[in-house]
């Protein structure tokens, strides 16, 4: 299961992105600049691995928003092992 603390703190991603694997599903989370809004949210993207984001196909990754805050932060962890729960068993079959 990702953790809170597997994502890093927020001050990181306001200079980085930071990208993870966990049993198969990749992941990649960063702070981003929402126009219509004005505000910074956390964009998550997941997709199957052992491939990195710039090399898997776009029909693959499922992304998602969240505000730019702890509880937002939060809610990516909650929403990668609830994407991970719900396909686990093709993300194990990735597993080498």
């Amino acid at each position: 299961m990702i953790t809170p603390e597997d994502i890093l703190n927020l001050n990181f991603y306001k200079k980085e992105k930071f990208t993870g694997s966990y049993k198969g599903m990749r992941y990649l989370i960063q702070k981003d600049h929402e126009e219509e809004s004005d505000h910074d949210i956390f964009r998550a993207t997941y997709w199957p691995g052992p491939y990195n984001f710039a090399v898997t196909d776009d029909s693959l990754k499922s992304s998602a928003t969240f505000p730019f805050t702890e509880d937002g932060k939060l809610q990516v962890v909650d929403w990668l092992n609830e994407n991970w729960e719900k396909e686990k068993d093709h993300f194990q079959s990735l597993l080498l």
